[in-house]
């Protein structure tokens, strides 16, 4: 049984290890450790990657109850556990981010979270809601922070199922035996297995970046810690070129705009390239949590939706795209795909325009199609399906 040095010690960043077992199934080679650093999959959260030795570490998963290590290599007998401690502290923060804030919204705005995606670029709880308002958002999302900003101790401890029972837990143990918790002082008691920071300022800073509508509750999505600065920065990029092009500053962007678009004759040629450098930050602005980035648009010329996909296949070398208008009830699509992902996009437009009845056309690299209006959501699933077999044929 291998040690989880990472259950007390989350920001232990080497230890010396043992190999005690190597071997090879469907994921790849592994080995498998006397005691490790590595975070395994698990509970929504991404697993650790590093190097045991020399070796890199690609990914961690438990199977049949023992933790596998999936190298690159053949991996020396005793050697250097190190994980990749920035990985690492980012889903630290997301996690514990996410515990902070579904109990603000649990608590304080009767919205409890059912599930939770820890993804690459952003974090997401799918809410027990169908609806929830912009103040009640900013509202919690003010409240999360101040209790960031308060450092409350977050600390772990082992209970055995008996007394878990009596506890006021968040939500139900989904394992049995000795059940490990981790306690946000005074707001939060959850069963879980992930790894956090010792107290709530090692989360940095929440920021809710958006919601929609899933699984007939309310998807959330929401940056802590770096990614929430980075997210800053972008939007300061952003804001300063448009207070350039716009002359106007920020709290006036809005305003500024609207003039602009109103005077279509005396502006034109400065519309087009405000359009074009709008476009190219939108492009830049898409963000992946995997190999697909699928959006919908409404109300946006269809052109303008076959820029934005070619601008966003150029800055996404291994990414497949699918961008779609909705209208009179016919679907508009373009799928796209980046210099590095594999595969031929007339053979997946011959496979979306079968599902909807259309017509269309393009080369290996970009095409587009219309067709019978159908259910979105679907769509998106059997899109990448199509992808995936489309890259496997290559």
């Amino acid at each position: 049984m291998t040690e989880k040095l990472y259950d007390g010690q989350a920001e232990l960043t080497e230890a010396r290890v043992r190999v005690i077992e190597q071997g090879k199934d469907d994921r790849g080679q592994y080995v498998v450790l006397d005691r490790t650093n590595f975070y395994p999959e698990g509970g929504g959260q991404p697993a650790d990657t590093g190097t045991i030795g020399e070796v890199a570490v690609t990914d961690v998963q438990t199977v049949d109850g023992e933790i596998r290590h999936y190298v690159t290599a053949e991996v020396a007998e005793e050697a250097l556990a190190a994980i990749d401690w920035a990985r690492r502290r980012d889903h630290m923060q997301q996690h514990a981010g996410q515990h902070l804030l579904s109990a603000v919204l649990e608590d304080g705005f009767g919205a409890k979270t059912v599930s939770f995606h820890l993804g690459e670029a952003r974090a997401s709880i799918d809410l027990d809601v169908a609806k929830i308002s912009e103040a009640t958002l900013l509202a919690a999302e003010q409240k999360a922070n101040d209790l960031i900003r308060q450092a409350l101790p977050i600390t772990i401890e082992w209970v055995k199922e008996e007394e878990a029972a009596i506890r006021n837990l968040r939500k139900a143990p989904q394992v049995t035996g000795d059940i490990r918790l981790v306690t946000i002082e005074g707001v939060d008691v959850n069963p879980c297995g992930g790894t956090h920071p010792s107290t709530t300022a090692g989360i940095g800073v929440l920021k809710i970046v958006g919601t929609e509508s899933a699984k007939g509750g309310t998807r959330l999505y929401f940056l802590c810690g770096e990614r929430a600065e980075r997210q800053f920065e972008l939007l300061q990029q952003v804001s300063s070129e448009l207070t350039r092009l716009l002359n106007a500053p920020v709290p006036q962007l809005a305003e500024a705009a609207a003039t602009l678009l109103e005077d279509k004759t005396e502006t034109a040629k400065e519309m087009v390239q405000l359009r074009k450098i709008m476009l190219e930050l939108e492009a830049s602005s898409f963000q992946s949590d995997g190999p697909f980035v699928f959006k919908q648009f409404s109300e946006r010329p269809f052109k303008e939706v076959q820029q934005l996909a070619k601008l966003a296949a150029a800055r996404m070398p291994g990414n497949y795209l699918l961008f779609l208008t909705t209208e009179n009830g016919r679907v508009r699509f373009a799928v796209g795909k980046g210099t590095e992902a594999a595969g031929d996009m007339r053979k997946v437009l011959n496979a979306l325009l079968e599902a909807t009845n259309g017509k269309g056309g393009g080369s290996a690299e970009f095409a587009q199609g219309a067709g019978e209006m159908v259910d979105v959501e679907a769509f998106f699933k059997e899109a990448e399906e199509i992808f995936r077999k489309t890259a496997e044929q290559v």
